[in-house]
Formats: C-alpha cells, sequence, structure tokens
C-alpha cells in the first residue's frame, strides 16, 4: 500500500525498487551500533541542551541485576556506557578543531529543523540537521572523510537528499560535513556542486513521477532479462 508522504530514506529505498520501499516501511528496524553512535555525536553537537533528556550514561556493562534494574528506571532514555560516551565526546572535541565546521556551528540558526513540502503532487518531510541564512547542512559520521568519502558522496543518494531539502527549504548551500569517529578524526566539509545538484533534481523528479505511477503491489527490478555487455567483446 502506497503512502501519502514520503522522506528521504523511503525515497531512497523505493530507488532500488517498490519492494524495498515496502520491506523498509513494514519493518522495525533494530538500530545497529553504527546508527547509535551516529545519533549521539549529532546530539552532542545539535542539541547539548537536551542531551540529558534523551540519553543516560550506565558505569557498567550490560549484564546483571545492577543493568536490568538501571534500564528499568530509563526505559524512556537511550542508554549508552561511559567508553560510548567519552569515544563520541572524542570525536565531537576534535571536529570543533575544524575551522570551516566551528564557523558552520556558530552560523546556524536552527538545528534538527523538520520541513514539510509538496513537489509534483508527493507530499515530503525530513529533519535538517543545520540550517543557517543561507545553508543547510549535514552531519554524517564515517571512517574515512577524504577521498573515500567524496567518491562515496557521488554515487551515493546524498545529493539526492541535498536536491530534495532545498526544495523543501530553498536556501544557496548545501553542505556535508564529514566527521571521522577513529583517529585522526578528522573533518572535512564538503559543498554540493551545481552540476551535482542538478543530476539530483533530475532524478528527483523521475523517482516522483514512477513512485506517481506505481501501483502500491509488489515489484522486484526488470520483469525481463537484462542484457550486460551485448557490444562488448569478453576475452575468456
Amino acid at each position: 500500500m502506497k503512502k501519502d508522504r514520503l522522506s528521504y530514506s523511503a525515497l531512497s529505498q523505493f530507488s532500488k525498487s517498490p519492494n524495498h520501499l515496502l520491506s523498509y516501511w513494514q519493518q522495525d528496524f533494530e538500530p545497529t551500533s553504527a546508527m547509535l553512535y551516529g545519533s549521539l555525536v549529532h546530539k552532542m553537537i545539535l542539541q547539548p541542551e537536551s542531551f540529558s533528556d534523551d540519553y543516560v550514561v550506565f558505569e557498567g556493562t550490560r549484564r546483571g541485576n545492577v543493568w536490568n534494574e538501571f534500564k528499568a528506571l530509563n526505559d524512556s532514555k537511550t542508554i549508552v556506557t561511559v567508553k560510548e560516551y567519552n569515544h563520541a565526546l572524542k570525536t565531537f572535541n576534535r571536529a570543533k578543531e575544524n575551522k570551516v565546521f566551528r564557523e558552520l556551528l556558530m552560523q546556524t540558526t536552527q538545528a534538527e529543523k523538520h520541513i514539510e513540502w509538496k513537489y509534483n503532487g508527493i507530499k515530503y518531510h525530513g529533519f535538517c540537521d543545520m540550517v543557517g541564512d543561507n545553508f543547510i547542512a549535514d552531519i554524517k559520521t564515517c571512517q574515512d572523510a577524504g577521498d573515500k568519502f567524496a567518491r562515496d558522496l557521488r554515487y551515493n543518494d546524498y545529493s539526492l537528499q541535498a536536491t530534495m531539502y532545498l526544495t523543501g527549504l530553498p536556501k544557496e548551500n548545501y553542505y556535508i560535513i564529514a566527521v571521522e569517529k577513529s583517529e585522526p578524526y578528522n573533518v572535512q566539509v564538503y559543498k554540493i556542486g551545481d552540476q551535482l545538484l542538478s543530476n539530483a533534481n533530475k532524478r528527483y523528479y523521475n523517482l516522483n513521477e514512477q513512485y506517481k505511477d506505481w501501483n502500491g503491489e509488489k515489484q522486484s527490478y526488470s520483469s525481463g532479462i537484462v542484457t550486460i555487455g551485448a557490444n562488448e567483446f569478453v576475452n575468456f
């Protein structure tokens, strides 16, 4: 069954196949350790004033009666160990050493801003990590913020997210802040260029139209046979 509102994550799943989107909607996702770590760093950077409302630090190991009692008392919060907290805090403190990142933080007027918009008949919504007078910025934790991330940025859906959010909240610039989660904890700020945004906007339009035409039923990839390298000479 189709829904009347999509997010970036939902459209990204639909870009793989309708079946991916249906699975995304139907599953109760158990967050991975990487996802939990990323959320922890986001909270420290963007909403430190409400950290204690959502997180609590457990000084021990996740087993035994002490752990069970602590978990029962804090069932409405995300529990992290001292090691996990210190790791995220180190990432945050080292990230603040990056001059460009510090300047963007100082220029940020809204954090985790929820936006809603309509695009060619389809409703969308999303959360912008950082919003300033002339920019939107998204924080992504990663292993390598250098060339590898730059390559991944081109071939992953980061530019699709950028063009979607700029449609919902028009700004002059869209930045992605890649933050390494291990030594040396480098930070690299990337700006999504005009050509990449133009290509992503065309993809956004096509995906949006495909979603409108989709009947909501299960559908895999191509229903036929896909020929690869038909005009290429293969040397066995």
